[in-house]
């Protein structure tokens, strides 16, 4: 995924998570319901086998860990052990940030056909909560206003109207008022059913700055965020750009521009879980870019052509395609998985801290 100039649209998007549910016992995809336009609304499940089968116990189990009231010592050991790691990837809320819906096809391509102990790690720990999209009407919008603008001026412009019908690009800040369809099916139907450990939210910011951010994050930190969440936040995040950079990855960034202040976009952070945020650097829809270093631009606390200890490896400037933010993407979602995978009853124990 991620070839120059070609997106997958939601028709596409929909009828391959079909595809690969019905060939694989690793999958499963259901319809939560439909958008703000009538599109379907999908939440692709992915597992193990085993963990797909004993589906509703294991969420009976996470329930339990999410409302441990007169829980002995001794049952939470035997939740932590049978307990398995809840993780939500959600992808592209911001529909011209579009490399995540694309990504996801990939992701779960390889989750329900790689063999390797790694995959098998995750499978066996974590149960996969992935949404393709958080806004599948925009989705659409963007991706036929990319196909009709395609060797025109107007190429890898963003669509001259909103890309959603009522709040465009404020869905992003609708997790505490609830007002929108979407917002209120990723709520009712996967945070308030699972509430993961874990939320992975990949966004796209501008193109002249670092290739990728991954927290912690700035100050100010809401302090109605648990103390816990906000260790976990950091430790997850370092983690992750960590492994970015031994792959070789450039630009990836930490502690720099974006915080953790409002409920208004980032529901988990109130309801037990952690939410990590990425932001890529972008490029014109599909079409690829030239950032040259003169034209790269720094912040508060950091310059992307710069190392320091919060951007220790920098790019330097040259050609990013949408593939490029695809395997950064990539990168990114399979570090945070092998995180919930290896750490899995850290995770949990953290939740019963918690709650």
């Amino acid at each position: 995924m991620g070839a120059d100039r070609k997106l997958a649209d939601w028709p596409q998007i929909v009828g391959y998570f079909r595809e690969l549910a019905a060939g694989s016992d690793r999958v499963e995809v259901d319809v939560l319901g439909e958008t703000t336009e009538g599109n379907p609304f999908i939440r692709v499940i992915i597992s193990s086998p085993e963990n797909l089968s004993r589906l509703e116990e294991i969420r009976g189990i996470q329930m339990r860990i999410c409302n441990p009231v007169g829980v002995t010592p001794e049952e939470e050991e035997r939740l932590i052990s049978e307990g398995k790691a809840i993780v939500l990837i959600t992808c592209s809320i911001h529909s011209t940030e579009i490399a995540a819906s694309q990504m996801s096809l990939e992701l779960a391509y390889r989750l329900a056909t790689e063999e390797t102990p790694e995959v098998r790690e995750i499978l066996e720990n974590v149960i996969l909560l992935l949404v393709p999209s958080l806004n599948p009407d925009g989705h659409q919008i963007v991706v036929d206003w990319y196909r009709r603008t395609l060797g025109t001026p107007a190429e890898g412009t963003p669509p001259p109207w909103m890309y959603h019908k009522y709040v465009g690009h404020d869905n992003n800040r609708d997790w505490f008022m609830f007002t929108q369809r979407e917002t209120r099916l990723a709520v009712g139907e996967i945070h308030n059913r699972w509430h993961p450990q874990i939320v992975y939210d990949l966004h796209q910011m501008g193109r002249t700055g670092p290739r990728l951010f991954v927290p912690p994050y700035i100050d100010p930190i809401d302090p109605n965020v648990d103390p816990i969440l906000q260790s976990e936040i950091a430790f997850l995040g370092t983690c992750m750009q960590n492994e970015l950079i031994t792959e070789g990855k450039r630009g990836v960034i930490s502690h720099c521009i974006y915080d953790a202040w409002t409920p208004a976009r980032a529901y988990q952070h109130y309801h037990g879980g952690v939410r990590i945020l990425s932001e890529a650097a972008s490029v014109a829809i599909a079409t690829p870019v030239e950032v040259k270093a003169s034209e790269m631009r720094g912040g508060r606390g950091y310059h992307p052509l710069k190392q320091r200890w919060n951007n220790p490896y920098p790019w330097t400037g040259g050609r990013w395609t949408l593939r490029d933010i695809v395997e950064y993407e990539l990168s990114a979602a399979f570090a945070l998985l092998r995180n919930a995978a290896r750490y899995k009853d850290l995770w949990l124990r953290g939740s019963l801290e918690i709650y």
